[in-house]
């Protein structure tokens, strides 16, 4: 009976997750070798998070299987992205120069 056998170790999310951290530090390296001024004005903490934010987003997306929401988790991603960014350059003009 199915129902006694212990639960399969998800060795392919585990797999997947090594793959997300590698994207991740791949990204991290691409900017260390085309931008080295960027690169250099970042500090460790910095690039520690471009990496696991890249690996983060990674494994979010594999939790969205339907056609549907993967469509609308990627509006609703579009549409924080717009609005943070329209906040951080309004919050940027009220600053005192």
């Amino acid at each position: 009976m199915a129902e006694n056998l212990p639960a399969k170790p998800d060795a392919d999310r585990d797999l997947i997750s090594e793959v997300a951290m590698d994207i991740g530090k791949e990204a991290v390296s691409h900017l260390r070798l085309m931008y080295p001024e960027v690169f250099a004005a970042m500090n460790s903490g910095c690039r520690l998070s471009l990496r696991n934010c890249i690996h983060n987003e990674i494994m979010a997306a594999l939790d969205t299987t339907d056609v549907d929401e993967i469509r609308a988790r990627l509006e609703r991603r579009r549409a924080t992205r717009r609005r943070f960014h329209k906040l951080a350059a309004d919050a940027r003009k009220d600053e005192p120069e």
